[in-house]
Formats: C-alpha cells, structure tokens, sequence
C-alpha cells in the first residue's frame, strides 16, 4: 500500500512538471504568433498628384474620394503618403497612420510639374528601408494617381512604366489610377489599372485597392531568383527553409536550426511521456 502511494504521489508530480511543460510551450507559441501578426499586414504608399493640372474640381474630388476611403481603412495595416511636389506633407510609413494621410491629403494644395518618375523612386527607396529595418513580410500595396504624362523626366511616361515595372519586380502591387481621361499608359505595366472620371469612379477605384492579385499576372524572375530556387527545391522534402548569409555575404538556404529541433522533440517526449503515465497510474491504483 505504501508503495503504491508512493509511486501515485510520484505520477502526480511528473504530471504537473509535464501540464507545466505544455502550458509553456503553448505561450512560447502563442508569443510567435504575436510577433509574427505585428510583422504582416499590408503596407499602403499613396502618390498623390498635386501638380497644377489638378486645379478646380479635380483636386476636391479627389480628396473627398480618398477621404471616403482612409475612414473605412482596417487597423493594423502601415501608411505612407508622397504628394508628387509638397513633400512637406510626406507621411513616411507609420502603423495605423490614416489620420496622419487625412490630415496631409487635407492640406493638398495644387501647383507644379509632374515628377511621377522621382515620387516611384522615393517610394521605391522607402519601401526599401522599411523591409530592411522593420518587417520583409508585408504586403506592400501602391497607389498612384495621376491625371496627366511626367513632365520632370526626360525620358517621359516610358520611364514611369520602366519605374512601376521594377516596383513589380520587387513585389510591390501597383495600382494606377488615371484621373479625368489620362494615365491610360500605365495599363499594362501597373498590376492594376482604371480610369476614374469623378469621386464616384474614384471611390470605386480605391474600394478595389484590397483586391487580390490578377490569376493572370505575369510574374518576372530574375537569374539570381532562378538559382535560389533551384537549391531550394533540392533540399529533402519536410523541412523548414530559412534564408541565410555566408562571411562573403553569398545568400544561402538551409534546414531549422537544431534548437529548434530539440524545441519539437522535447514536445513529443512531453505528449508521449503523459500518455505513458496515465497507463502507469491505472496499473498502479488497480487491485
């Protein structure tokens, strides 16, 4: 009899020690998944144009098609705002930042060229920075709208499409919205285009923002991408790949690091042991 209370005191101390184990297993989880939610989402950059062909009507109706918009925004996503000539009202990304973008779209006034192609390299160079200091996993949404041709650079709208073809290549959605009957030559570069003549049209524009990408997007891969991919699908099956950087700076792919291997085992021990246990404890307590 004392022997069998024994071994049932001992049961119950392994079976706390292994409950503990799991409950802190399952925050350890539940802390990733937290730090992983505030990584994602989606990271708006909005061109605006404010150039001098924007007067009268068209600047009114455009801020009160965007205004429409940023109030009906989800939260946790990043913004970024670049007017293509007030770059005193830039809004470099900020989470949850629509009140700052309302603010600064309510301060538009018009005025100005049309530097379409040096506003794409700002975002281009923000976009950059904020992968590189804050997060590589959002998903990166761009807004360009424009009621007329570049007039800055010399190379003319055939360098804006250049520019939003290597914001594409990047992984940056970009949605051109022509504004009164122009812009129409973004169609075909832009992963989205339409034509908006009014708030009305523009508002739908926006609505449509949030959409998924086209099935039928033709996707570029450059030869460094092509041969990262080929050592990735010539690792064994069933394992986790991370991204890595030798002393040479050479980009380089391999498995879960062996902590974390010993994380998912120590887990499975603990799950098998409890069951073990609970055979044990009947055995035990039976006559």
């Amino acid at each position: 009899m004392k022997n069998r209370l024994s071994s049932l005191v001992l049961i119950a101390i392994t079976n706390c020690l292994i409950t503990n184990a799991i409950f802190a297993q399952g925050f350890e989880f539940a802390e990733l998944d937290a730090e992983f939610a505030s990584q994602t989402g989606t990271a708006y950059t909005i061109i605006f144009d404010d150039s001098g062909s924007m007067e009268g009507g068209k600047l009114s109706q455009a801020k009160q098609a965007f205004r429409w918009w940023l109030e009906k925004a989800e939260p946790n996503n990043a913004w970024c705002f670049l007017p293509m000539n007030r770059r005193s009202l830039d809004v470099a990304f900020v989470k949850n930042g629509e009140s700052q973008v309302l603010k600064a779209v309510d301060k538009l006034r018009v005025g100005g060229m049309t530097p379409i192609v040096a506003t794409l390299e700002r975002a281009f160079g923000m976009i950059k920075k904020r992968r590189e200091s804050v997060t590589p996993y959002e998903r990166h949404l761009l807004i360009l709208l424009t009621d007329g041709h570049e007039t800055k650079h010399p190379g003319g709208n055939p360098a804006v499409c250049e520019m939003v073809s290597k914001l594409r290549l990047e992984g940056v959605e970009v949605f051109g919205i022509g504004f009164h009957g122009q812009g129409d030559y973004l169609d075909g570069f832009a992963t989205h285009f339409a034509a908006a003549n009014n708030r009305e049209e523009l508002q739908s524009s926006l609505a449509n923002v949030d959409a998924e990408v086209p099935l039928d997007i033709e996707f570029r891969i450059s030869p460094e991408e092509e041969k990262a991919m080929a050592r990735v699908s010539a690792l064994p099956l069933g394992r986790e790949v991370r991204a890595s950087h030798d002393a040479e700076g050479e980009e380089g792919y391999g498995s879960i690091t062996d902590e974390e291997d010993s994380q998912v085992g120590i887990l499975l021990v603990v799950v098998v042991g409890f069951f073990v246990l609970l055979f044990v404890a009947k055995r035990a307590v039976s006559p």
